[in-house]
């Protein structure tokens, strides 16, 4: 039997199979698409999930940074609850941050060459922040960073201002180092002003910078003129090692700012448009409050309208009207130190024997006549307070007003007050508190330290505050310190002689007087080493050597001549050697009316037209003073016509190269701070 074969020729049937074919191998595509689709959803859903995860930690990073950052620019390190761990919701987020501290804080260092401020001493803090976002337990991204804290001290720069800077010398200036202004800087000159370093004294860099514009001419008008020269950091030119001077151009005559791409010509020495820094409040001088009040170790104030003797029960004493005292921290009246300070300052035989101005009690205070002698501040001319009825009380015989007398006489001189200083500028009489530091450091170490430690380095050396305290304390007033009789300062060691020497930081709230050479050095035989020194008040002013000498018998120690012509031989002043840094407020520019510009940072008050004041240091002001609102006026004058205030000095000025060193510069100085982010890291999903 044959088998049976079935053949069939249908095209239909052969159809039907290549679409079932066709179908099924699109519905595999479609699946594998499907699957495809869905498995990158999921991705980019995750990859979604992660960004948004970083973005959510990097906000807590940032948040972490500005914090922390804060605490560093108000002058403090973070301590505590500063490095708890911190949290906060993010839409359906969480995101912790935490500050952490890295070992080997605080690290004294030299910043490198090449960085902002490279070469300067500065105290760095190293922290990092760590933060991280995510869901519930799920940690989606974490993000970290460590940032440098550095504290730069301010007495580093010849010139540092928290506000306008103008430069505007009339002679010829030169400046040596750094110079910073955290608002705009103006340069100008009537002959010539020069920026330059200095190596054989150690002053091997230059740096002018400013966190606002750069302007060559004036402030209170558009004038430009004279010739101002910055180096450049370079040193192509001989002689080397010297860097290469080069010319600002005025604007043809006219103020011009200076482009941001012609500051780039001197290769780094000079930056404008800087980010900002942070520099302390001017209410670190504060009484009561301020770093310096807290941390001095000691105080003395001229507490008015508190009736006092020198000797209670000796009716030799006079009652007066006011009183000198030690106080504590707290404002409160020392017993025990006042007393001591009482012993100083009736000491007839230390002074006698010991004194650098020997006739002239180490601590008095300079009244304000009366009215019986028509010496009014409106009217200060032809009065003559010189005269003992012109003081209330009336200044006994042995009283030292017009005439030189010896401190010892018999009866003992027990009235700590001289005769009158007006102040042209102020149009005040004055009521100074009068203070011979070099005495007062010499017979606290010859009566066994009642007061302070000399050799002490805690704070980096000693600090004495002092203030006058009365009803205007707190705003525009005729009150202030002055400083006399202080060439050396009987501080053990000293620069050149110890690898830490102590030194001396003098501190009022209200305005500051140096009388005559400070902290001089070895200049003369029998001087001292020069110490670490800083002058610090609401404002800074400065009096020649001759100023008690001119007019007056030997000894005299008197401002009698204070309210004459301004070319009465007796205002005449004679050159004056200060190694010092000041920090002191300074008036702005408005409108028209000139400040004075860096020339004028200390105020003058006599005429140094045939004299020279030598100054080592660094010039400091943040902000404009709070007690004293009398304006620059201009030089020369008389009584009656101009503004009688003083003649300038020849000025043989300089940065005190010493304070390159961190260990010489003065206790307590102040610093600024600033804040740069070194490494970036992070990590998510």
């Amino acid at each position: 039997m044959r088998g049976i074969v079935i053949r069939t020729t249908d095209d239909r049937g052969l159809a039907l199979v290549g679409v079932m074919l066709a179908l099924a191998m699109l519905m595999g595509l479609a699946a594998a698409l499907a699957v495809t689709v869905s498995s990158d959803t999921q991705l980019r859903g995750a990859f979604g999930r992660s960004t948004t995860g970083l973005y959510a930690a990097e906000s807590g990073l940032n948040r972490g940074m500005g914090e922390f950052k804060n605490i560093f620019l108000n002058f403090n390190v973070p301590s505590g609850s500063d490095f708890a761990p911190r949290s906060f919701p993010l839409g359906s987020r969480t995101v912790n941050y935490a500050l952490a501290e890295k070992p080997g804080n605080p690290r004294m260092l030299t910043i490198p060459s090449g960085e902002l401020f490279g070469g300067l001493n500065a105290q760095q803090y190293t922290y990092t922040v760590g933060s991280s976002a995510g869901i519930a337990q799920d940690i989606e991204a974490s993000v970290g960073a460590e940032f440098n804290v550095g504290y730069i001290p301010l007495f580093q720069f010849i010139a540092f201002y928290a506000n306008d800077l103008e430069i505007l010398p009339g002679p010829i200036m030169n400046l040596n180092g750094r110079v910073h202004t955290n608002g705009d800087l103006y340069l100008n000159a009537e002959n010539q002003l020069n920026i330059v370093d200095n190596p054989g004294a150690g002053i091997t860099t230059v740096q002018v910078s400013a966190r606002g514009d750069l302007y060559r001419g004036r402030k209170n008008n558009t004038a430009c003129n004279g010739t101002v020269t910055v180096d450049k950091l370079d040193d192509r030119v001989l002689p080397s090692p010297d860097l290469d001077p080069q010319t600002m151009a005025c604007g043809g005559g006219t103020r011009r700012k200076i482009p941001v791409s012609e500051l780039a010509t001197w290769k780094g020495s000079i930056i404008s448009q800087m980010q900002s820094i942070s520099v302390p409040e001017p209410d670190i001088i504060a009484k009561g409050g301020g770093e310096f009040w807290r941390k001095a170790d000691l105080r003395i104030v001229l507490r008015l309208n508190a009736p006092d003797q020198l000797e209670p029960g000796n009716i030799l004493s006079p009652v007066l009207p006011h009183t000198v005292e030690v106080q504590d921290k707290n404002g409160v009246r020392d017993a025990a130190l006042t007393t001591a300070l009482h012993n100083f300052m009736r000491d007839a035989a230390f002074n006698t024997a010991s004194s650098s101005v020997p006739g002239t009690p180490p601590i008095f205070y300079t009244d304000v006549p009366n009215s019986t002698c028509n010496c009014t501040n409106a009217s200060p001319v032809g009065c003559n307070n010189a005269t003992a009825a012109c003081y209330t009380p009336s200044f006994k015989v042995n009283g030292v007003v017009s005439n030189a007398r010896v401190y010892r006489s018999t009866p003992f001189d027990l009235d700590y007050r001289r005769g009158g200083f007006y102040n042209w500028r102020e149009h005040k009489w004055m009521l100074l508190l009068n203070i011979n530091v070099r005495d007062l450091i010499a017979w606290n170490t010859a009566k066994g330290s009642p007061f302070f430690d000399a050799a002490d380095t805690s704070d980096g050396g000693l600090v004495i505050f002092a203030s006058v305290q009365g009803p205007s304390s707190n705003t525009i007033n005729n009150y202030g310190v002055r400083i006399f009789g202080s060439a050396n300062l009987p501080i053990p060691g000293g620069i050149g002689v110890s690898a830490n020497p102590t030194g001396l930081t003098m501190v009022s709230d209200q305005a500051i007087y140096v009388l005559g050479d400070y902290n001089r050095g070895r200049v003369n035989a029998g001087d001292l080493p020069k110490q670490p020194a800083a002058l610090i008040g609401d404002s800074v002013n400065v009096m020649s050597n001759n100023y008690w000498q001119i007019g007056c018998a030997s000894g005299c120690r008197n401002d009698s001549q204070s309210n004459r012509s301004l070319g009465d031989a007796t205002r005449a002043g004679s050159s004056t050697r200060i190694n010092s840094a000041f920090l002191g407020g300074v008036d702005n520019t408005t409108g028209g009316t000139y400040n004075g510009g860096l020339e004028n940072y200390p105020r003058f008050h006599e005429s140094w037209s045939a004299a020279t004041l030598t100054y080592q240091g660094s010039f400091v002001s943040l902000g404009t003073p709070v007690h004293v609102n009398g304006i620059w006026c201009g030089t020369g004058g008389t009584t009656t016509s101009g503004c009688n205030i003083y003649d300038p000095p020849a000025r043989n000025w300089n940065f005190d190269p010493d304070f390159n060193n961190a260990a010489n510069l003065p206790p307590l100085t102040p610093r600024f701070v600033y804040v740069q982010q070194v490494l970036f890291t992070e990590s998510f999903k």
